[in-house]
C-alpha cells in the first residue's frame, strides 16, 4: 500500500511497501477519495512537537466503505464518508461526562496511522455518512470545518456581537463564515497576505487588516474593541494582539495551534482587562454533524478553501513548500484516488 509516511523532522517520504491495515470486529476499512494537509501537519513536519513521527500522516479525509468489522451495523459497504479522526475511549471521566474531545484516546494521523495513503481504519461511531449532494472534496474539509463549528458554538456569541478573527487560513475562513451565520454584526480580519484578505471579504468578512494596523478595529467599534476574539493563528504575539484588541470583559478564543513552548509577554491585561480566554481542541461528534449539515444546506462554502490539489507522490516537495514561510495556499488537498 502507498502512502505519505512521516519518518522523521522535517522528512516525509513516499511508501510503497506499507501494510494494507487489518481492522478490528468495531472498525471500518475506508478506501481514501481525498485527503487535505493540515497546519498541525506543517507543525509536526518542522518540529516533531505534534504528531507521532513513523506513521502516516493525514486526519482531514473522505472515502468510502470497503469493509465491515464483525461488530459494525449501521454501515455498509459502498457509503460515501468521512471521519472525526479523534477516537475516544469511551470510559473515562470525560467520556462520561459528554466531553468526549476532552478524552486521551488516540487520533489518527496524529499518534496513529492516518489517511494520507490508499487504506485507513477507524472505529466505527466515528464515521459520518456524506449526503449525496456533498462531494468528497467537500467530505475532506468537514474536519477543519467542525473545529470553527466549535469553537463559535461554545464562544457565547450572541446576534449582533462584533468579532475579530486573527488569520484568514481554513480555520479562519470557516470561522468568519460560521460567525456570520450565528449573526455576528461585524466581522474584522487580521492576515498579512492579500490574497487571503480577499477571500475572507469574500466569504463575510466587513474589514481586512495588516496585523501592524489592527488598532484600526478598534476605531470602528466606537474605541471600545469587539466582544470576541478568534485567534485562528495561536503564536505568542496573536495572543498578545488578542488581549489588547479584544473589549474589556470580552472574550478570546483560541483555535491556532502553536507546536513549540513560548514565552509570551504582556499577559497581565488578562487581569486588567477582566478577560475570558478559552482554548479549542478537538472537537465532539455534535459539531462534527453540524458541519456536514452547513455544508449540504449551502450555509458554509468550503470549496474556495481549496487552493491546489496534487497528487500523493507530491506530498513530500508540497510539504516543504508549505514549511517554508508565507506563502498563498490555504488548503493543500491530494487525490488520493
Amino acid at each position: 500500500m502507498k502512502g505519505a509516511y512521516f519518518s522523521e523532522v522535517r522528512k516525509v517520504v513516499i511508501r510503497e511497501d506499507l501494510p494494507k491495515p487489518e481492522i478490528n470486529p468495531d472498525e471500518v476499512l475506508i478506501k481514501v477519495r481525498k485527503c487535505g494537509i493540515c497546519g498541525s501537519d506543517i507543525g509536526s513536519y518542522l518540529t516533531g512537537a505534534m504528531e507521532s513521527q513513523q506513521i502516516i500522516l493525514g486526519h482531514e479525509f473522505s472515502g468510502e466503505i470497503v469493509e465491515l468489522g464483525e461488530k459494525v451495523k449501521k454501515l455498509k459497504v459502498g457509503d460515501r464518508v468521512t471521519a472525526n479522526p479523534n477516537v475516544p475511549c469511551l470510559d473515562c471521566y470525560y467520556c462520561n461526562h459528554g466531553l468526549e474531545n476532552m478524552c486521551v484516546g488516540y487520533t489518527i494521523g496524529i499518534t496513529h496511522d492516518g489517511a494520507l495513503t490508499e487504506f485507513v481504519k477507524i472505529r466505527a461511531d466515528t464515521i459520518h455518512k456524506l449526503p449525496e449532494s456533498v462531494s468528497f472534496e467537500e467530505g475532506a474539509l468537514v474536519e477543519p470545518l467542525s473545529n470553527g463549528v466549535q469553537a463559535v458554538r461554545s464562544s457565547g456569541l450572541k446576534i449582533g456581537d462584533n468579532a475579530a478573527v486573527f488569520g484568514a487560513g481554513p480555520i479562519g475562513l470557516v470561522t468568519i463564515q460560521l460567525l456570520k451565520a450565528a449573526g455576528a454584526s461585524y466581522i474584522y480580519v487580521i492576515e498579512p497576505i492579500e490574497a487571503k484578505k480577499k477571500i475572507a471579504l469574500e466569504l463575510g468578512a466587513a474589514a481586512a487588516f495588516d496585523p501592524k494596523r489592527w488598532s484600526k478595529i478598534i476605531k470602528l467599534t466606537n474605541k471600545i474593541g469587539p466582544d470576541y476574539v478568534f485567534d485562528c493563528v495561536g503564536l505568542p504575539e496573536t495572543i498578545i494582539t488578542s488581549m489588547q484588541l479584544v473589549k474589556r470583559g470580552g472574550t478570546i478564543i483560541v483555535i491556532g495551534l502553536h507546536p513549540e513552548t513560548f514565552e509570551m509577554k504582556g499577559f497581565v491585561q488578562f487581569l486588567y482587562k477582566n478577560l475570558t480566554m478559552k482554548g479549542m481542541f478537538l472537537v465532539d461528534q455534535e459539531s462534527f454533524s453540524t458541519a456536514i449539515r452547513l455544508i449540504e444546506q449551502k450555509k458554509v462554502d468550503v470549496l474556495p478553501l481549496i487552493t491546489k490539489r496534487i497528487t500523493l507522490d507530491a506530498v513530500p516537495e508540497e510539504m516543504e513548500k508549505l514549511s517554508a514561510g508565507l506563502h498563498n495556499d490555504i488548503k493543500v488537498l491530494v487525490d488520493i484516488q
